[in-house]
């Protein structure tokens, strides 16, 4: 079997996971992914944009950092960009017959996105640039037109505090594509600072919350990693 990328063929087989997985894998993650992205940007979102944030969490960066929203064709367009283009890739990876990437990306990001959930509801920190108990980013939920319905949704929430998703993303992609050429990941690794500094010159994150990102992928990726572990045929790596 020729893979696209090479950089460690048996980076995920030494873990314990398989190569390829059944429709029934796929199915169960491709679901999972779904319905917890659906909650966060469909519920979650428009719940913290709607109500009252209590503080803000002080930043001795903000001092050094000048605020600069020049900086969200870095955190916003090109972000979507690099998504775009990373799931182009780890497709084309499952299409070579390497279904590895993109099952553990998926699964890790259904932890991460649930675990970051639990911190948005219970935590009402408020953006730099959101007033503590004044008016909410939106009066009211935001909806997505669908022509024959509507549906809540709202991608980037303004009070979407305490960890980082943007951070979060791309270092379960890092963890996810042990396979790659090393270049392909240096450069996700030099958009990943280019984005985690320009997540601070626009005041969408705290430095607190960029760093809590780094444990919460490591555990989400853990996760992911068991259970895909759990859900291969042949759980014997090579050489066992």
């Amino acid at each position: 079997m020729t893979m696209l990328w090479s950089r460690d063929p048996e980076g995920d087989t030494r873990l314990g996971l398989s190569p390829a997985y059944s429709w029934r894998v796929w199915a169960f993650v491709l679901s999972t992914f779904i319905v917890v992205h659906y909650l966060l940007f469909g519920i979650v979102d428009n719940i913290i944009d709607t109500r009252l944030c209590i503080g803000y969490s002080p930043d001795p960066l903000f001092r050094f950092i000048p605020l600069d929203t020049r900086w969200y064709l870095v955190t916003r367009w090109l972000y979507i960009g690099m998504i775009i283009a990373a799931t182009t890739a780890v497709l084309v990876q499952t299409y070579r017959g390497v279904h590895t990437p993109a099952l553990r990306w998926a699964l890790a990001l259904c932890f991460m996105t649930s675990m970051r959930m639990v911190t948005l509801l219970t935590i009402p920190l408020c953006r730099i640039t959101v007033t503590p108990f004044g008016p909410p980013p939106i009066p009211s939920t935001q909806m997505l037109d669908l022509h024959f319905f509507s549906v809540p949704f709202r991608m980037f929430a303004q009070n979407d505090l305490v960890y980082s998703g943007h951070t979060a993303v791309f270092l379960l992609l890092l963890m996810a594509t042990r396979t790659w050429f090393k270049i392909a990941r240096i450069w996700v690794g030099i958009y990943l600072a280019l984005m985690i500094y320009g997540l601070l010159a626009t005041r969408d994150h705290y430095t607190v919350d960029i760093l809590l990102a780094f444990p919460c992928a490591f555990f989400a990726n853990f996760l992911a990693v068991k259970i895909l572990r759990s859900l291969n045929p042949d759980p014997h790596p090579p050489g066992s």
